[in-house]
């Protein structure tokens, strides 16, 4: 569904986007999710960013996690469960292709035992980002992306991946805290957008102008989220839609 900028933003949320049931999202989303199209998921520490993320991925043949944070419960809980293959570096020996089908599912977490270790973990997702790039087609999940472009120094990288990767079937869901902190290249270049509830002024000004809607609208739908809940935005075809993934182990 599509809303027009002059829709009034004095009716109630949800009047202007009606909740859409989890099962009913992911059912239209996995069908409208093509290759190379990008995600972003904007929201505050434990909003449900990483549940969602983990509820996304397996839509996807080939993924890499880029981890780390020095432990990550969740995280290891979920790679156990669908079968990744946790590596602190990435392959450099033999076919890729064979060895993408040994490891399609692969969580790259260099270790993090001490803060000199940030020159580790940036050589190590610097090769993994250029071998990914070199073999095309893998989807790459980055839980804090501010992390990777400001403290390992990787925005260049990241900016050719938001701006050329697609055209190579390589999708990136790039998750941060605070709209601000991001570069704008993820809201122009993302074909799904993912919000939640935010109240800060400097972020709803970083939100506001991302879509065709009238910058009230968007701050409005994003002010009154209920805890956990999510505004999805195609940035793409205008359409809008609120819901809110399940996660029966507790919120991450």
């Amino acid at each position: 569904m599509t809303y027009p900028a002059s829709l009034d933003v004095e009716t109630p949320v949800a009047e202007l986007v009606p909740f859409t049931e989890w099962e009913q999202f992911y059912s239209d989303f996995s069908k409208s999710w093509k290759y190379g199209e990008h995600v972003g998921m904007i929201g505050p520490t434990g909003c449900g960013k990483t549940t969602l993320a983990y509820s996304l991925l397996p839509l996807r043949s080939y993924v890499t996690v880029f981890a780390t944070k020095p432990k990550d419960e969740s995280l290891t809980r979920f790679g156990r469960t669908h079968g990744y293959r946790v590596m602190e570096e990435w392959p450099v020996k033999g076919d890729s292709r064979v060895l993408a089908k040994r490891w399609p599912r692969r969580i790259l977490w260099p270790k993090m035992s001490h803060m000199g270790a940030v020159a580790g973990q940036h050589i190590a997702c610097r090769v993994a980002l250029n071998h990914i790039y070199t073999d095309g087609a893998w989807c790459v999940y980055f839980d804090e992306f501010r992390y990777v472009t400001e403290t390992l120094k990787l925005k260049p990288q990241a900016l050719i991946y938001l701006l050329q990767a697609r055209s190579i079937g390589i999708t990136v869901i790039a998750a941060s805290q605070r709209p601000a902190w991001i570069p704008l290249e993820v809201y122009d270049q993302s074909t799904h957008l993912f919000f939640w509830n935010e109240r800060d002024e400097r972020n709803l000004h970083r939100i506001s102008g991302i879509s065709s809607h009238s910058s009230k609208l968007v701050r409005e739908l994003v002010v009154n989220l209920e805890p956990h809940e999510f505004l999805y935005l195609n940035t793409r075809t205008g359409s809008m839609v609120r819901s809110m993934a399940p996660n029966p182990e507790g919120r991450v």
